[in-house]
């Protein structure tokens, strides 16, 4: 199968397509890193206000409300760490994404290339093509005017 200039433009546009397609990917798997790192910072920022509040500075300390702000403390730390091991897979996401799209942009680059040198190929065979003709013009023109080479009758 040959790739004529009109199947390389053809096939230069479905590359284009499927780029702004995988644009698209990488934009949502961008927003979705973006969303897990706030969640994680407010995940943090709870735990070190609950830390921060400690134990009371006077008078009697309830055992039960120590327990649960202890467990509290706990869950969310648990939460952070959960949090942070799904961004961890967000970035890998993200760059596999951004790695996929650099890939496809150049294909596109190479087919490009492809095509600007089938038409730059195409066009110096049209002008060459079109200098013979003039050339076997104007011979003949040369030969019609009576200009014969020597020893020819």
């Amino acid at each position: 199968m040959t790739l004529t200039p009109k199947r390389l433009q053809r096939l230069v546009k479905h590359r284009e397509r499927l780029e702004r397609v995988q644009q698209q990917q990488l934009a949502e798997v961008r927003q979705q890193h973006q969303r897990r790192e706030r969640a994680l910072a407010d995940i943090e920022a709870r735990r070190e206000q609950a830390l921060g509040a400690g134990a009371p500075s006077g008078g009697p300390v309830d055992p039960g409300e120590r327990a649960a702000a202890d467990a509290y403390v706990v869950r969310l730390k648990r939460e952070a760490g959960a949090r942070r091991a799904a961004l961890g897979h967000s970035a890998e996401v993200v760059e596999r994404e951004r790695r996929a799209l650099m890939e496809r942009r150049r294909d596109v680059r190479a087919i490009e290339a492809l095509l600007d040198r089938h038409l730059r190929d195409e066009q110096l065979r049209r002008t060459r093509k079109e200098a013979q003709r003039l050339d076997e013009t104007a011979a003949r023109r040369w030969l019609d005017r009576g200009n014969r080479p020597a020893g020819n009758p």
